[in-house]
């Protein structure tokens, strides 16, 4: 019956195809979102009441199970198979009966509120993808940032390694001993080229007074 159910709500009669629980990942699958509601809720109760090996399309299926997943009879008709399974217990009865690990039993949602969920939901993974789409664009801008800056440096220190050598070369057919290949300081070239335009870290030549003292011979030479 509970094959027979889902395979009724997948496809028109000349379409149809064999029921599998792995049909009810997609609810695209279904011709409306109550079915599937209903089969997902049926399966869900029955994994909870006799354990995580219970296959809802093996055995018959199970009336009480049916009224706790669908909420007893809210409409006059059970949830799955309508008038063919009859359950001569109350719901009230039902739920005096079962024990308190078992899921709640919740009120069946209109259809309506249904399609609401399922659109919210398919609106919240929408945006989700969406972010996780931005954050792929970010990492991969950031990728290829770092890759371009390494790229110029490798060609500067390229650059730079090419012009000592050139300069070694001179220095030994000239006879000298080359220093040294210098490091550049990007930020100790800034400081020496601003300390050079302050006139108080210049320091005097041999014999000439520095800054200092001549402004103070100025203040004390008479008017």
């Amino acid at each position: 019956m509970y094959d027979m159910y889902a395979m009724a709500h997948t496809a028109s009669y000349k379409k149809v195809k064999a029921f599998s629980e792995s049909d009810l990942e997609h609810l695209e699958n279904f011709t409306n979102i109550s079915s599937h509601h209903k089969l997902v809720k049926y399966r869900d109760h029955g994994k909870a009441r006799k354990g995580e090996n219970f296959n809802p399309s093996e055995g018959p299926i199970d009336p009480e199970l049916v009224m706790i997943a669908g909420n007893g009879r809210p409409h006059g008709s059970i949830a799955i198979g309508d008038s063919l399974i009859r359950c001569p217990s109350t719901l009230r009865q039902i739920m005096a009966r079962q024990m308190s690990s078992c899921l709640e039993i919740t009120r069946r949602p209109r259809p309506v509120e249904l399609a609401i969920e399922a659109a919210i939901q398919k609106e919240r993974e929408a945006i989700q993808a969406a972010m996780a789409e931005k954050d792929k664009e970010m990492r991969e801008l950031e990728e290829r940032t770092t890759a371009l800056v390494e790229a110029e440096r490798a060609r500067n220190d390229a650059s730079n390694r090419a012009i000592y050598e050139l300069f070694v070369s001179m220095c030994e057919k000239s006879g000298q001993v080359p220093p040294p290949m210098p490091v550049i300081n990007i930020a100790g070239t800034n400081i020496s080229r601003n300390a050079s335009h302050d006139p108080s870290t210049v320091e005097p030549s041999p014999g000439q007074p520095s800054p200092g003292e001549t402004r103070q011979s100025h203040r004390a030479s008479p008017p």
